[in-house]
């Protein structure tokens, strides 16, 4: 079960990383017309997606070292 969970942030964190405008468009920007992304938004938006995949590597690997 913590693998599976562990492999999904790291793939969420991952997109973050790699598109933050389509995360912030797919939380946010829908909600206003011509509306964009500040600059601060896109650096936090990359840097949650390193936490998640810090995350999800803790639980990928956790879950082995119970075995």
């Amino acid at each position: 079960m913590f693998q599976l969970v562990g492999v999904i942030f790291i793939v969420l964190g991952i997109l973050n990383l790699l598109y933050p405008r389509a995360g912030w468009y797919m939380q946010y920007g829908w909600r206003f017309k011509n509306a964009e992304p500040s600059d601060a938004a896109l650096v936090m938006g990359r840097i949650s997606g390193i936490i998640g995949i810090v995350i999800g590597i803790y639980l990928s690997t956790s879950f082995f070292s119970i075995l």
